[in-house]
C-alpha cells in the first residue's frame, strides 16, 4: 500500500544520524518519493558544505537540533496546508524526534526510528569497555580541541552535544525522559547487521514510547535486494524495502476518507 492511496498529504523528513551529511539519504528520499510522500532531508549543522563546521566558538547542544527539527516540522506544515508530518530519525535523528515528540510545540503525526538506541555502555556486553573509554575520552579531547575531531567516533561534533552522547554511554541518562509518554505512532526499525547498536540498546530507546504506539519491525539481510546489507549506515545504499515498509506502515494508520481542514497536528486515527 502507498502513500496516494490516502485522503491527505504526508510529508515525510529525513533526520541524520551525527555527522552524516544530507547526501547519504537521496536514495531513500527518491524512494519516498516514489511511494507517494514528499520527502525532505534535514541537513545537519556542521556537517554541510557551507555550514559553519564546531569549534572553539562554534558549538551547539542536542536542544539546538531538536528546535532545528522541530523548526522543519513547522515549515513543513506551512508549506502544505493540512499535511501529515512523519519524521524518519536515524540514530541521532530518533533521539532528536523523541526530544521533540515530547514537547507540546510542533510534535509529528508519525515517527520512524532506525538504528536508534540509548548508547549505555552497560548494554553492549565486553565490548562496552571500549565504548566508555570514548565516553570517559570526550570531555578532555573535546576540551582541548574546542569539539570532538573527525578522528574519533561521530566526528566532528560540537563539544557540547558530544558530552550529552558520553553523558549517556556513561549513566544511561538520555536527554529525553525514557518513561513510556510518546504517543505518537511509531515504526521502530532494527537493523539485523547493525554493528553500532544492540538489541539492549535499541530496547532502552524504545522505552521512551508508549508500547500502544509502538510497532516493531526487524529488517534482516534475507529482505535485502541484491548488493543491499543491514548495518548502520549501509542500508540507505538500497532503501527502497525500508521505504516500501514505512508506506505500508503509515497506509495502515490513515484512512481513505475526505479530505479534513485542520492544520494536519492531530495523529492518524
Amino acid at each position: 500500500m502507498t502513500q496516494t492511496s490516502t485522503a491527505r498529504p504526508t510529508t515525510v523528513l529525513i533526520a541524520p544520524a551525527m555527522s552524516v551529511p544530507a547526501r547519504v539519504y537521496r536514495r531513500l528520499e527518491q524512494a519516498l518519493t516514489e511511494s507517494g510522500f514528499d520527502a525532505r532531508i534535514i541537513a545537519r549543522r556542521g556537517v554541510e558544505e557551507g555550514s559553519t563546521p564546531p569549534s572553539h566558538t562554534s558549538d551547539w547542544s542536542y536542544e539546538d537540533e531538536a528546535a532545528d527539527l522541530a523548526d522543519a516540522i513547522a515549515g513543513a506544515r506551512a508549506d502544505v496546508a493540512g499535511t501529515r508530518v512523519v519524521v524518519i530519525g536515524h540514530s541521532l535523528g530518533a533521539q532528536l524526534i523523541a526530544m521533540v515528540a515530547q514537547s507540546a510545540d510542533h510534535a509529528p503525526d508519525g515517527i520512524v526510528t532506525v538504528g536508534a538506541s540509548v548508547p549505555s555502555f552497560r548494554h553492549y556486553g565486553i565490548r562496552g569497555a571500549a565504548l566508555g573509554a570514548i565516553g570517559a575520552a570526550v570531555m578532555p579531547v573535546s576540551g582541548i580541541v574546542g569539539h570532538w575531531p573527525r578522528q574519533g567516533f561521530g566526528g566532528p561534533t560540537p563539544r557540547t552535544l558530544m558530552r550529552q552522547w558520553a553523558r549517556m554511554v556513561l549513566t544511561g541518562r538520555a536527554p529525553f525522559a525514557l518513561d513510556r509518554s510518546i504517543e505518537t505512532p511509531t515504526l521502530s526499525i532494527r537493523l539485523d547487521a547493525d554493528e553500532i547498536v544492540t538489541d539492549g540498546a535499541a530496547a532502552a530507546l524504545d522505552a521512551a514510547f508508549s508500547p500502544e504506539a509502538i510497532t516493531h519491525w526487524r529488517y534482516d539481510d534475507a529482505q535485502c535486494p541484491a548488493g543491499g546489507n543491514t548495518t548502520h549506515i549501509g542500508w540507505v545504499r538500497t532503501p527502497e524495502i525500508v521505504a516500501a515498509r514505512i508506506a505500508e506502515w503509515w497506509g495502515s494508520l490513515t484512512p481513505v476518507a475526505p479530505a479534513a481542514t485542520g492544520s494536519g497536528e492531530n495523529p492518524p486515527g
